[in-house]
């Protein structure tokens, strides 16, 4: 069978007796061994790397066919756009390290890797990427380590459209505005949300008061959607069949019976101060004196105990 490959190649000398089907056995003609050398030089450039070249990028790049089993370290945030497929050739490959941001990998064209127009390559992450000739495809360690990154602070863990209660008052940071995450924070005329709430609308008072505004983030699903600014109105979520009713507090319907005697003699007066006369005018007075005994607490709303926290939503 004809030696085609360098791995078909054999490691005992005398059994190689031909390269690529040309015969360099003994008494072979001279033209065949300049053949065999052509077809050795053919061999090798198609089925060995050459040296692993190391090169330091600080901006972004585009991956040319020399830079076949390179590894290419990024220094900064960057893209690196790759040359056609079938220019670089099936077995092309490059490993890309990201040491200092994040870095793109945009194929030419239409062409695409792993399936997607780019792949983003975490700061602090690495894939190697292989050509296939019309396509290109990665070892899948950009995409673990963009799980790595996404989980590394916890709050990747959240998904989008849970608000996220978080107690800033006792010194916990806010979410990063720096991952390929988003969130916003469910406060009206915060910096925070700065570009990415906009047609903010505050009206009325507390507790009363009403906050919304409409979230700005291209590839965000709540992109365009209007949403209650927790925060500033001092809403609570509350289980529902109807997701999305507003409700504002409420003290339930009652009634409180009047007990006298209709018997012989019997009677009820009601009689408004020390005097005993009648105001109109002036019928109740605010509760001196709860149900149980002490002071009844008042405020201008019905509401439980309760503890102010900052509310946070994921929007990407």
């Amino acid at each position: 069978m004809a030696k085609n490959t360098f791995l078909s190649w054999d490691t005992v000398a005398n059994l190689n007796t031909d390269v690529g089907g040309i015969n360099i056995g003994e008494g072979c003609p001279p033209s065949n061994l300049n053949n065999s050398d052509r077809t050795i030089m053919a061999i090798l450039r198609r089925d060995v790397d050459g040296k692993t070249v190391y090169a330091s990028k600080s901006s972004s790049y585009l991956a040319v066919a020399d830079d076949n089993n390179a590894a290419l370290r990024f220094t900064a945030a960057a893209t690196l756009s790759l040359t056609a497929a079938a220019t670089l050739g099936a077995n092309w490959h490059v490993t890309i390290i990201a040491n200092g941001g994040d870095v793109t990998v945009d194929p030419n064209a239409s062409e695409t890797i792993d399936g997607a127009q780019t792949l983003v390559v975490p700061d602090g992450g690495a894939a190697t990427i292989y050509c296939s000739g019309s396509a290109f495809y990665t070892d899948g360690l950009a995409q673990i380590s963009a799980l790595v990154s996404l989980m590394s602070d916890g709050w990747g863990a959240f998904p989008i459209g849970v608000p996220v209660p978080v107690m800033t008052h006792k010194g916990v940071s806010s979410p990063p505005t720096n991952k390929s995450y988003r969130y916003v924070k469910l406060t009206a005329a915060d910096a925070y949300n700065t570009g990415f709430i906009t047609s903010e609308s505050v009206s009325g008072t507390a507790p009363l008061l009403i906050a919304t505004g409409v979230i700005s983030l291209a590839g965000s699903p709540l992109d365009g959607q209007t949403i209650n600014l927790w925060n500033s109105e001092g809403r609570i979520p509350r289980a529902g069949s109807s997701a999305g009713t507003l409700q504002n507090d409420a003290f339930q319907d009652h009634g409180h019976p009047i007990v006298g005697s209709d018997g012989t003699g019997g009677g009820v007066a009601i009689v408004n101060g020390a005097g005993g006369g009648f105001s109109p005018n002036n019928k109740t007075a605010g509760a001196v004196l709860a149900a149980t005994g002490g002071t009844p607490r008042t405020a201008n709303e019905t509401r439980m105990k309760n503890e102010a926290v900052t509310y946070y939503m994921r929007i990407k």
